[in-house]
């Protein structure tokens, strides 16, 4: 097993390049906090998740136009 001292850096990019990964920071797992909340709705009851403020799920929006 090779040891982080034998690792070649250009070998190393090139790897990284090729699987997308533009620099060491795209490793990192950002750990973000959703903006979505749920909603029940309140014609059918149903529970969803929304990021707008409405209190209709999508199939009851639809079916009121």
């Amino acid at each position: 097993m090779p040891k982080d001292n034998d690792v070649d850096p250009e070998f190393e990019a090139m790897l990284k390049g090729k699987m997308g990964w533009k620099c060491d920071c795209s490793l990192e797992i950002v750990d973000k906090k959703s903006s979505l909340h749920e909603v029940l709705c309140k014609s059918c009851g149903k529970l969803f998740k929304t990021n707008s403020d409405t209190s209709l799920c999508f199939d009851c929006r639809k079916k009121r136009k």
